[in-house]
């Protein structure tokens, strides 16, 4: 199993695809990165004929020999300052020593910090979040034990088998954020000159930058409900409709809050800078892609009792500016989607209110279809749209009928304009059958 994992995970850095695409990486935690600014060595190596070596005794699954193979490209990229293998090396040691180390996510942790007190920027940027990832790895490994645990003051927390959930959630906060902290060195850092160790994908100008892939990093945590488990009675909450105003509007508006450890005001922060960064762009795929995603966090966790006219007015308000720019598909999608969501409230004897929802939801969908360009909105329309268009058919019975009384049966169907029924007696043979 660790071989072909190997083979199909960790060939290449990190996924420029939808995050519903990257489950593969994410699971092998083996989410490299690549990067390069004004200093980057002149030349760069990939060391190709090392890697095929460690990629056959993967394939053999001899981890040991890969891992003999692996420490030795670790050497060579250290002695020539190639931080990109470097940090792929680190990141293939601590896997491949996953099943031969005792209490390896420990010693993981103690590997990058290691390295991350020697490292420089923007290789410390990385091995931030690389970090914030093996703690939240380890946290999610143990999480069965943090919850009986008693929260502990004026206590020197050397040890992590002592810390208690509110002490990873700040540590994982922290590291995440250190990550992008260095903001304008990482918005100029750009990928091409490391396309070696990246999946591209078919979506990469939506994460131009290596602050683009780091925040998104981030995202991923902040958004998460785990924290919400314990929280004070003062927990931050999103009940202000400027969390979906414009772009600009947003980026502007300042959330007070008194709980410094929610995680989702952490991720409208995040946001925030991340939209203000892309206000500018020429092209402004990049920008609406995360706009878009930041409306349906918002939507997700908001307590505003318009929020659904908010997310509706919000993807609507881009639909509309961008039109049919194929970085603007996925916000019509999401409008599609919307409608669906209503249609399934309709109730022909009851609330009639969302009668037509699923005719404008067909509408929509097939105007994004027609598009020329291909884009995820098209791909997630023509799903959606085969499933609004998918046939179905059910036929109930009473299972016992009284003579000389009319014989009932239920039929509910979809997409049919005609049905026809044959009663046929039942006989022996049929009974077989």
């Amino acid at each position: 199993m660790l071989a072909s994992i190997y083979l199909t995970c960790t060939q290449n850095l990190i996924s420029m695809n939808l995050p519903v695409v990257r489950a593969c990486v994410v699971s092998m935690f083996l989410l490299l990165f690549s990067f390069s600014n004004s200093h980057a060595q002149s030349t760069i190596k990939t060391y190709d004929k090392q890697w095929k070596v460690v990629a056959d005794f993967v394939k053999k699954q001899l981890p040991k020999s890969a891992l003999v193979e692996v420490k030795k490209i670790y050497a060579l990229a250290k002695q020539e300052n190639q931080d990109a293998q470097v940090i792929k090396s680190l990141v293939y040691m601590i896997d491949l020593q996953a099943e031969n180390r005792d209490n390896n996510d420990l010693l993981s942790i103690a590997d990058v910090e290691k390295e991350l007190a020697v490292s420089k920027q923007p290789a410390t940027s990385i091995l931030n979040s690389l970090l914030a990832d093996l703690y939240w790895r380890y946290y999610n490994n143990y999480r069965w034990q943090m919850y009986s645990r008693t929260q502990t003051v004026l206590f020197k927390k050397e040890d992590i088998a002592t810390w208690g959930t509110e002490d990873f959630h700040r540590k994982i906060s922290t590291l995440y954020l250190a990550s992008i902290q260095e903001e304008r060195l990482l918005q100029q850092t750009r990928l091409e000159p490391f396309n070696a160790i990246i999946l591209k994908g078919n979506v990469r100008h939506l994460r131009p930058t290596l602050y683009d892939l780091l925040a998104d990093r981030a995202l991923d945590y902040f958004k998460n409900d785990e924290r919400d488990l314990r929280k004070p009675a003062y927990a931050f909450q999103i009940d202000q409709p400027e969390a979906f105003a414009t772009a600009e509007e947003f980026s502007r508006y300042r959330f007070p809050t008194r709980d410094s450890f929610s995680l989702q005001h952490k991720a409208l922060l995040v946001y925030q800078k991340l939209l203000a960064f892309h206000l500018s762009d020429a092209r402004p795929d990049a920008l609406l892609d995360a706009d878009i995603q930041r409306i349906l966090f918002v939507r997700s966790k908001s307590v505003h009792p318009e929020r659904d006219k908010l997310y509706f007015s919000a993807l609507e308000r881009i639909a509309n500016k961008y039109g049919n720019l194929p970085a603007a598909s996925q916000a019509w999608f999401f409008m599609a989607s919307y409608h669906e969501e209503k249609a399934n409230s309709y109730s022909p004897f009851g609330d009639t209110t969302h009668r037509f929802a699923r005719l404008k939801a067909r509408d929509i969908l097939e105007r994004i279809l027609a598009q020329k360009d291909s884009s995820e909105g098209k791909t997630n329309s023509y799903n959606l749209l085969s499933q609004i268009k998918k046939q179905q058919l059910q036929f109930n019975v009473e299972k016992v009928n009284l003579p000389q009384q009319p014989f009932r049966a239920l039929v509910s169907y979809r997409n049919f304009t005609q049905v026809y029924f044959r009663l046929v007696k039942q006989d022996d043979k049929i009974k077989k059958e």
